[in-house]
């Protein structure tokens, strides 16, 4: 007999999971634990939390009828005696999760703005998505108008047009050279000065140094020009 209950001592000990706390989430979090384990310790100790908080609210149920009739007893007596008042008790209150301590184990995200083109003033507040365990950071805002939004896109329409331009290569008789401006002032002088027999080393894009024609620089001088007012446009 000794030795069933001993058995089921020890199936009892086996079974029971060990407790998970947000501070030992924290902890890992610190220790720069992988981010899957943080959210394994996490989802662990919600399910504790949870299960947790299921007791204390059933038993909190459990409670109410017993105290809603000493409460209605205390009423009618007071009502009944008023020489004669009695304490009335009032019903416990309900148990609730602490999201606050759950939410400040999150992983953390930071929301990108373009904060040089919001419409709306906003301060910096906090999302939570309680289903992906995530707490959205969200950065403060001001109301630009609709001029200064413009003048910016414009500036980096422009910045981004001038990066294209440099970026600029074309390929002529299996050679890719650069198209940028600077490189199509440099095919137009070579152009201007060489002879239709006449060949010029150059540096194509890829660095390597080639002997080329007048009319191979003409060539991609002409390719690099219309590149470029395809971007202009």
């Amino acid at each position: 007999m000794s030795e069933q209950i001993t058995e089921q001592v020890n199936d009892s000990i086996e079974t029971q999971l060990p407790i998970v706390t947000y501070s030992d989430v924290a902890t890992k979090r610190t220790l720069r634990h992988p981010a899957a384990q943080i959210k394994a310790t996490l989802e662990q100790a919600i399910a504790q939390e949870e299960a947790e908080h299921a007791q204390a609210h059933a038993a909190w149920q459990a409670l109410l009828a017993d105290i809603q009739a000493q409460i209605e007893h205390a009423q009618a007596h007071n009502a009944a005696n008023p020489d004669d008042q009695i304490d009335v008790p009032e019903l416990p209150a309900e148990p609730m999760i602490d999201m606050a301590k759950r939410r400040a184990c999150y992983e953390v995200k930071n929301v990108e703005v373009d904060l040089e083109l919001t419409t709306e003033a906003q301060d910096s507040h906090i999302v939570y998505d309680d289903d992906a365990l995530i707490a959205y950071h969200h950065p403060k805002t001001i109301a630009h108008s609709d001029e200064h939004i413009e003048a910016i896109k414009r500036e980096r329409f422009k910045t981004q047009r001038a990066e294209n331009v440099a970026a600029i290569t074309v390929e002529v008789d299996k050679m890719l050279f650069d198209g940028d401006e600077l490189s199509q002032s440099r095919m137009t002088r070579a152009i201007i000065l060489m002879s239709d027999t006449d060949t010029q080393l150059w540096v194509l894009a890829n660095n390597e140094v080639v002997e080329v024609t007048r009319e191979q620089l003409k060539q991609a001088c002409v390719l690099s020009a219309q590149k470029q007012s395809e971007l202009w446009v």
